[in-house]
């Protein structure tokens, strides 16, 4: 027997092909449903998980299986909704190489800079760590929720910390986001 799969965003139980959510090119997203995620991206980028709880409050009152009123089904959700992958707190990884020419006390002005005019400012921003091996750097900043990350890396083309700290990167290795499992 095949598990249900449920939307990480909204809790939703995806058991037909057409409440899967939609990728930018068109393919099947298996993690979102077609209500959260219809075209590449978050129906709704700035939600919050609380306006998501509340969002979904009466269709777990309406199923019955969970909840039959509204404070238990607030109850259910503010336990159930951290563990989706959309609302758990998330690690954004870029390791990458400084330009040539740029040195170590520029960049590293420069990374204070960001942090202090821009990421700390950031809404669900949570921490950061900035390592280096030989010549290859690694930004790890950690995210209340995916949506964060995401609106973060948007907004950072208007701030000019933001700008003048891209500018000293050279060639970037990988840049991803992860849901972080557990801190110590």
């Amino acid at each position: 027997m095949q598990e249900t799969k449920m939307c990480q965003s909204c809790g939703m139980p995806m058991t037909e092909e057409s409440m899967f959510g939609k990728n930018a090119d068109g393919s099947k997203n298996e993690d979102y449903c077609c209500y959260c995620y219809p075209n590449g991206e978050f129906n709704n980028p700035s939600e919050t998980m609380e306006e998501m709880i509340e969002s979904c409050i009466p269709f777990l009152i309406e199923d019955g299986t969970h909840a039959t009123d509204e404070e238990s089904a607030r109850k259910v959700l503010q336990e159930f909704m951290p563990t989706l992958k959309r609302w758990k707190k998330q690690g954004m990884i870029i390791t990458f190489k400084l330009k040539d020419g740029v040195s170590t006390e520029d960049f590293l002005a420069a990374s204070d800079e960001i942090q202090d005019n821009y990421l700390s400012k950031c809404k669900g921003f949570m921490s950061r760590q900035l390592m280096i091996i030989d010549d290859m750097w690694t930004d790890w900043v950690i995210w209340e929720t995916l949506p964060d990350a995401v609106n973060s890396m948007h907004q950072s083309a208007e701030n000019e910390s933001a700008k003048k700290f891209v500018d000293l990167i050279g060639e970037v290795v990988e840049q991803q986001l992860y849901p972080l499992e557990r801190a110590h």
